[in-house]
């Protein structure tokens, strides 16, 4: 987590708090985000599902969600949902 002067607040945490779960999710198909398809959020992880709820809650903030499989999602409030973005790895050994 980061300020928005990009101040480390901490790391590898669960955020959690009184914050609604989030059913569905728009999982972008394009850059701008303005192709979507709606997926349920119950197949995700912890670290998904937090950031998801976050989103929801502060429609201002981003998340990068890392996976233990290397896959990364941005998430954020767009278009009147959470929405996520897969990101393509950048395939540079050991990062």
């Amino acid at each position: 987590m980061i300020t928005k002067r990009q101040e480390l607040l901490g790391f590898g945490g669960v955020i959690s708090g009184d914050l609604d779960s989030v059913g569905m999710v728009a999982h972008a198909l394009d850059t701008e985000g303005e192709q979507s398809e709606p997926v349920l959020s119950e197949g995700v992880g912890t670290r998904h599902r937090a950031a998801y709820r976050l989103c929801q809650k502060l429609h201002q903030a981003i998340a990068i969600v890392i996976s233990q499989d290397e896959s990364v999602q941005i998430v954020k409030w767009h278009n009147g949902s959470v929405t996520y973005w897969d990101q393509i790895p950048t395939g540079v050994p050991g990062f």
